[in-house]
């Protein structure tokens, strides 16, 4: 399992994200605890996940109106 930086993942699109989640997950499950492969996935899946939240927009609180 290589090791995946945020800046190869500026590239992809949501959608190669999400299948590239999920194919490191698989390959995370079977990793050895501890192993150089485990560590290397933690570290993909977290710059993923942190890629991922950036593209995500921020809704903020919604103002109410008088009386609310």
């Amino acid at each position: 399992m290589n090791l995946i930086t945020r800046i190869e993942l500026t590239d992809r699109t949501d959608a190669e994200l999400a299948a590239l989640f999920t194919l490191l997950s698989r390959e995370f499950a079977q990793a050895e605890p501890g192993s150089l492969e485990w560590h290397g996935g933690m570290i993909s899946l977290d710059n993923i996940r942190r890629e991922q939240a950036k593209r995500r927009p921020v809704i903020g609180p919604q103002p109410r109106g008088p009386g609310f």
